[in-house]
């Protein structure tokens, strides 16, 4: 799935990057040593975690961005060190599940 097939839904995109990424799974975690070791290059990562360190997560995993579930919305160094590497940062007010169950019913 295209990245930018997801603002179909109530989300919203929080920093200005390209949006030529591919899905090919979703992660959702927030215990960042477990996100290091189980999460697959171009996943859609959900997780409230949002300070700075997601971003080193995110490019050591090769995500295909991070969408910040439950209004976790990230402070301006995370969203500077995101954009500056071409990560896409998503953020919704939903929960984890609720945004997997809008995901499936879009395709992914």
């Amino acid at each position: 799935m295209e990245i930018n097939e997801i603002l179909k839904l109530d989300i919203k995109q929080v920093n200005d990057v390209p949006l030529t990424n591919k899905i090919k799974s979703v992660y959702v975690g927030d215990l960042l040593s477990f996100v290091m070791a189980n999460g697959k290059e171009d996943s859609l990562w959900l997780t409230v975690q949002k300070h700075i360190n997601v971003i080193a997560v995110a490019q050591l995993n090769d995500f295909a961005g991070i969408l910040f579930v439950q209004d976790s919305y990230p402070d301006d160094d995370t969203i500077a060190k995101a954009t500056e590497l071409e990560i896409p940062l998503f953020i919704s007010k939903k929960d984890a599940f609720m945004v997997i169950k809008d995901l499936v019913s879009i395709g992914l």
